[in-house]
């Protein structure tokens, strides 16, 4: 059995407004059938050069001084995490080496107040590891970057803080599948959910939220009609 085989699937995300959803709490949860499909230009662009060409978003999703950040998601840290495991940073996807990179993170926002960060090492799950990519700054839930033996990949979201060392003496939290989401299948389906709907919700939102750039290709009212088609 695969680690996608062991999990639920979902899209945990940010209410987008003008969709459906349980609005009781941080995040909403989406069925992973009834989502928006890909564009062309994102699926075809690996290096996420969508992305790099829109203004950045301020700090974006950069963390700050009041985050718990480790290690950097960077080229750099990456290269030390994989090499505890003996990993190669080369073999990683294109699309996640693209990720590790601050002038991307510059162009993600969130609503949540999420931010990237390595953790202080990749957690060993059946059939790989677990690569911390993003949390919120309350620690809500977390998203990771599925890096499998077979050189299989996805995302997974959980709401353990996996790949970081214990606080004040604790044990570090340890991976449980009951507690834990398939979310994407992809770092390029990730970073595309996540900056669409940041996108919806800052749109809709305007007094609270930043004025974003988007893609001249970009149908806004296309992608909200496009959540449980």
């Amino acid at each position: 059995m695969t680690l996608l085989d062991s999990l639920q699937t979902a899209w945990i995300t940010v209410g987008v407004p003008g969709t459906e959803y349980d609005d009781g709490g941080t995040y909403a949860t989406y069925d992973r059938e009834a989502l928006p499909e890909l564009p062309r230009e994102v699926l075809e662009d690996p290096k996420l050069s969508w992305l790099r060409a829109l203004a950045p978003a301020g700090e974006g999703m950069s963390p700050t001084s009041f985050h718990h950040a480790t290690t950097p998601l960077t080229a750099d840290g990456l290269e030390q995490l994989l090499s505890a495991v003996g990993l190669d940073p080369d073999a990683l996807p294109r699309d996640l080496r693209a990720l590790a990179d601050p002038q991307v993170h510059a162009r993600l926002w969130s609503a949540t107040d999420a931010y990237l960060d390595a953790g202080d090492f990749l957690e060993a799950v059946p059939g790989g590891h677990l690569l911390h990519l993003v949390s919120d700054s309350q620690w809500v839930l977390h998203w990771y970057a599925f890096l499998g033996e077979d050189g299989s990949s996805g995302v997974v979201c959980a709401a353990d803080s996996l790949g970081y060392e214990g606080f004040e003496g604790e044990k570090p939290a340890r991976f449980d599948p009951e507690q834990a989401a398939w979310v994407a299948d992809s770092v390029t389906e990730l970073v595309w959910r996540w900056w669409a709907d940041n996108l919806a919700f800052s749109v809709a939102n305007p007094e609270e939220c930043p004025t974003l750039e988007a893609p001249a290709w970009f149908d806004l009212d296309a992608y909200v009609a496009g959540y449980g088609r």
